[in-house]
């Protein structure tokens, strides 16, 4: 895995951290487009609960209970503060030396680097929640957004759709080879019903999707359309690739 540096990463986590926070602040009622059933609100609790199970997973050196960040208040007036407080805990676990050996879900990267991606990544998805939830436009550095495919990609994709496909309904019959570019990245990316692997470089795939990196990311994620993407080969193809990466991103 190709990652940015941890500067990049830390910054776009408080940025978009307090982009985030201030948007929610006007529009807790509204309802999330990307997630039926959601309103801003149950974005901000969920994203909270993450930072604070990554801190303390972080801390334990292994997967923390999954109960762990479920403490948010039910009064809304205290609902950001606790964000930013659940912020300052991850950011106490995973700020310094992006080398340093720390647990992750993923095998190719246990170092605190990997939950500055990861936390970096989480924040850009939910900040856009609530921007789409407020009818406001997004706004997404090229750089970031490629380095957000790539996660997805590499990382998401292959553990998560292992771990989840199943349950969310993929079967063996689902089968995927589609070039992925954006950026001047290109990745293979070929599925066989649970199974993922995913290499960066050239590829000999007979379809092939492309387009600019934040369409290319908000779509992986569910958080965007295909009308800023091109696509060649059989449509079918680019359907199946959305389903798999639906059931590792839920």
């Amino acid at each position: 895995m190709t990652r940015l540096d941890a500067a990049t990463h830390l910054g776009a986590l408080r940025s978009d951290a307090a982009r985030l926070a201030a948007v929610a602040a006007g529009a807790l009622d509204r309802p999330v487009p990307a997630c039926p059933g959601w309103v801003v609100r149950d974005v901000v609790r969920h994203l909270g609960a993450v930072y604070r199970h990554k801190a303390e997973s972080v801390r334990l050196g292994r997967r923390a209970p999954e109960d762990v960040g479920s403490d948010w208040p039910d009064d809304d007036a205290a609902l950001l503060p606790w964000l930013e407080a659940a912020l300052a805990d991850v950011r106490g676990e995973i700020d310094g030396d992006p080398g340093r050996p720390a647990w992750s879900w993923w095998p190719g990267d246990a170092t605190t680097g990997f939950w500055q991606r990861r936390m970096a990544q989480e924040t850009l998805v939910h900040r856009v929640d609530v921007e789409q939830a407020a009818g406001l436009p997004s706004d997404v550095d090229t750089v970031l957004a490629a380095d957000g495919v790539d996660e997805v990609l590499t990382a998401f994709l292959p553990v998560w759709l292992a771990v989840d496909g199943a349950a969310a309904g993929v079967g063996e019959d689902l089968a995927v080879h589609v070039a992925v570019s954006t950026a001047g990245r290109t990745w293979d990316v070929r599925v066989a019903g649970v199974r993922a692997e995913v290499s960066e470089g050239a590829s000999d795939a007979p379809a092939r999707l492309a387009g600019p990196a934040d369409a290319v990311l908000l779509w992986a994620w569910g958080r965007g359309g295909a009308d800023r993407l091109g696509f060649t080969g059989d449509e079918a193809q680019l359907h199946a690739l959305r389903r798999a990466l639906s059931a590792a991103t839920r």
